[in-house]
């Protein structure tokens, strides 16, 4: 009986390619999440395995060529998640396979040459014949590196000859990290040592590698390198001197990924206040119970929400299963890794985006092999390979950095973290102050348990909020700042306080301009004004990278009088340090944590006190607890009502609430000042005086009135091409074909330019269309596949030239 293997790659081709196992080898060797070696088109592919079956196809089959591991590098239960994710968020099975995986396991390849034939055909020419025997002489040959040296055509024509193979290689070949472990060679081997330095000893021969031996005689063995390294006598050069004595061996073992480097102390477990255990003990109910729960965690800011999360993880560990903790930002995994390590030790994994391509590897793979039982990070930690997940956490569910927007897959986190428990059988909790509107509705509806936390322990209370309207405060400024900030601000500094300044603004100022003809310089790339960074002398665009120097005239007129307009946080710290000579201010934004560990030594320096004013985007609003800060100042509040957004006013709701959260933690009273121009708009009366649920009720009314999410579900089309009629006459046909799938059912809106129209050089169309929330995978998948099969029939000339990017539930 033939068997046969279906199998994925990492583009948007979305249905899975069947290949035959041609031997009793290969079938033994393949299992589902492996990754294989396989022709496809002209080369060889890398591939994972999603499906084994006896089903023969009515077409003739490839066969796979080479089973490249030895142990599936996806489970079950995430090949389950990622296959209902491809179908959700409608992209390439591959895609979202890939997402999964990290550096090293993944399809990242490089395309390599290599000689198919033995000798060389003595027909072939003398160029072809050198070629093919300098690929042989390599073993193999980067394809990059061949196109470079010698024609593309002749190298194509080889390869059609099957005198050369075009085969992928795994980019990073991941081995797992090992550290040295260092053992007595023999039971005996120690009181040997002993013995022997007392015999050195009374010959007056105090050798280095004696004293070594001396220290070592007193301590625990068998030891990793790591930890003999911090006694200054054992070195590397006094351990091998020892083994050489016969009295040491060295064994080279799998690293347990090494120590996160915080304190260890689970006896500072918090006990819970009241409402705090009330909250837990549902989630210990559930978690007895078994089975998959939801749960929402609405808790005003300082309410102590980490504390329940914490203890809930406690309970699941006790019952022997794992845990997964997100957060929004690389910016807050510092502060939240030493909360939970303090109790947890090296049960943790952390992984996200700024780790190198080894760290999240070793990470990764403490965390299959059982080793660690918790993995905590950004988005991309939903797929941690964490075994038994018993309890999950998505701490600021409410945050847009949870939307993955490109490439694809474009999923949210917070959603696939819930897919995930349902999977597992396991709890979920997401908290935030200030719940989106869709997880506030899936409460109201039953899908998930509403928890609350009310006040603030310790009786630590809300900070009182100021709106200073900037247009009653022109003639009372003191540079960015309205002059009750300005005070505030200066009385905090005189009582050893500190302040947090939010602008959410990026650079030294928003745009140069030349004031004889008013040109702004833009990018060439993208449709927008480029941003002045001052310390750089730069002009740049925040949406490609794309940077020059500050120009010294206008490019359109000559004129040498170009100069900043409006403002950002480079351009605020400087201000700032003005104001303030006497203090030192730190900035917290995209330019100053670009660094691997930029985030967490900022936010230690400002614990440490070594800063007394942090500035900042909209980060330093996020999940931030520094008990000296009772001062926070939001320059502009309107910022997020630039952004065309049915979202805008909840947006600007939770930056405010959350932003206002970090004054007055710790029992001090805090103070918080927002400076606006509108200062009567609904989120900005909410926000001051802390009424979540009244701003709910009318944003969701608004909401269910224009049937907006959570009364509908948001999809967007996006067409990108180089050729702006192109991409409006695939999006007028695409649209089109949209509208005609739907009938009437459900509204169509656009096409229309999207709100960036140029970026990296491609034109932007969009569409949008609300359909019912109750639509699930297979619903989406079956109204976008008949679109675009209807589509197919009708596309314009020139179509294949425009993407269509697909994004389900978009935030937009």
């Amino acid at each position: 009986m033939p068997f046969y293997a279906d199998i994925v790659f990492p583009t948007a081709v979305r249905q899975p390619f069947t290949y035959s196992l041609p031997d009793e080898r290969v079938r033994a060797e393949v299992e589902v999440g492996k990754r294989v070696w396989v022709p496809l088109q002209k080369h060889k592919a890398i591939g994972v395995v999603v499906r084994i079956h006896e089903q023969t196809p009515d077409f003739n089959t490839r066969a796979v060529e080479e089973v490249l591991d030895e142990e599936a590098v996806l489970s079950g239960e995430l090949l389950k998640l990622t296959r209902w994710m491809y179908r959700f968020y409608y992209c390439g099975w591959g895609e979202t396979i890939q997402a999964a995986l990290p550096a090293g396991l993944s399809f990242q390849a490089e395309k390599r040459l290599r000689a198919v034939v033995q000798s060389i055909p003595e027909h072939l020419d003398e160029q072809k014949a050198n070629i093919v025997e300098e690929v042989q002489a390599a073993g193999s040959y980067s394809l990059k590196e061949a196109n470079k040296r010698w024609n593309d055509k002749i190298i194509q024509q080889l390869v059609g000859q099957k005198l050369l193979e075009i085969w992928e290689e795994p980019s990073m070949k991941m081995a797992p990290s090992t550290e040295n472990l260092w053992d007595w060679k023999k039971e005996s081997s120690c009181r040997e040592a002993q013995q022997l330095v007392k015999a050195y000893e009374e010959e007056g021969k105090n050798y280095k590698w004696v004293r070594a031996l001396n220290v070592l005689s007193g301590l625990d063995l068998p030891a990793f390198q790591r930890e003999l390294t911090p006694h200054d006598l054992l070195e590397h050069y006094t351990l091998n001197r020892i083994a050489e004595e016969g009295l040491l061996r060295v064994r080279e073992v799998e690293s347990n990924n090494l120590s996160l480097k915080h304190d260890h102390d689970p006896s500072q477990l918090k006990t819970l206040n009241e409402e705090q255990q009330t909250a837990y003990e549902q989630l210990e109910v559930a978690l007895e119970t078994g089975g998959f729960a939801s749960f929402l965690l609405y808790g005003v800011t300082g309410s102590g929400k980490t504390e329940v999360y914490i203890h809930a993880l406690k309970k699941a560990l006790s019952q022997g299963r794992g845990g997964l903790v997100l957060v929004p930002e690389i910016g807050l995994t510092p502060q939240i890794v030493k909360r939970f390590y303090t109790i947890f030790g090296d049960d943790i994994a952390v992984l996200h985006s700024r780790l190198t391509n080894r760290e999240r590897y070793d990470a990764w793979r403490a965390l299959q092999q059982g080793e660690k039982r918790i993995a905590i990070g950004a988005r991309s930690a939903v797929f941690a390979p964490v075994q038994d997940l018993g309890l999950l956490v998505v701490d600021e569910e409410h945050d847009a950095s949870y939307k993955q927007k490109d490439p694809a897959p474009r999923y949210h986190g917070r959603d696939v973290a819930i897919m995930r428990a349902h999977i597992n059988d396991a709890v979920v909790v997401t908290g935030s102050a200030t719940p989106s509107m869709v997880t506030l509705q899936a409460a109201k509806k039953g899908k998930s348990k509403l928890l609350t936390l009310n006040e603030r322990p310790f009786e630590a209370t809300l900070p009182d909020v100021d709106v200073l309207d900037l247009k009653q405060y022109r003639s009372a400024m003191r540079g960015p700042l309205a002059v009750p900030l300005f005070n505030a601000v200066e009385e905090a500094l005189e009582r050893g306080e500190q302040a947090i300044l939010l602008y959410n603004r990026r650079g030294f100022s928003f745009y140069l301009q030349c004031e004889h003809c008013g040109e702004i310089p833009e990018c060439p790339n993208c449709s927008v004004s480029l941003t002045f960074h001052k310390s750089k002398k730069q002009l740049r665009c925040h949406y490609c990278g794309y940077a020059e120097r500050q120009p010294r005239q206008c490019r359109e007129c000559g004129h040498e009088a170009v100069n900043p307009q409006g403002s950002g946080t480079q351009r605020l710290e400087e201000q700032v340090g003005t104001l303030f000579p006497e203090a030192k201010t730190l900035r917290m934004d995209f330019d100053t944590t670009s660094g691997k560990n930029a985030h967490a030594n900022i936010l230690k320096a400002f614990e440490r006190k070594e800063a007394d004013i942090l500035v900042g985007t909209q980060i330093v609003g996020k999940g931030l607890d520094f008990p000296d800060v009772t001062v926070v100042g939001v320059i502009d509040a309107d910022t997020e009502l630039a952004f065309p957004s049915f979202r805008s006013g909840e947006r600007m709701f939770q930056l405010l609430s959350q932003v206002a959260g970090r004054s007055g933690r710790a029992g001090k009273e805090g103070r918080v000042f927002f400076q606006t121009w509108q200062p009567d708009h609904p989120a900005m009366v909410a926000a001051q005086k802390h009424q979540f649920r009244e701003f709910a009720r009318q944003e969701l009314a608004q909401r269910k009135a224009l049937q907006y999410p959570p009364f509908s579900r948001l999809i967007r089309f996006v067409f990108k091409g180089k050729r702006e009629g192109r991409v409006r006459s695939v999006a007028l046909a695409f649209t089109e074909s949209l509208a005609r799938t739907i009938g009437s059912e459900d509204p169509v809106l656009g096409p229309s330019p999207a709100p960036i129209a140029r970026m990296q050089n491609y034109y932007r169309w969009e569409s949008f269309i609300k359909i019912k929330p109750t639509n699930g995978a297979g619903a989406i998948e079956q109204l976008i596949d008949r679109t675009f099969d209807r589509y197919e029939k009708d596309k314009p000339k020139g179509a294949s030239s425009v993407r269509i990017n697909v994004n389900v539930d978009a935030l937009e």
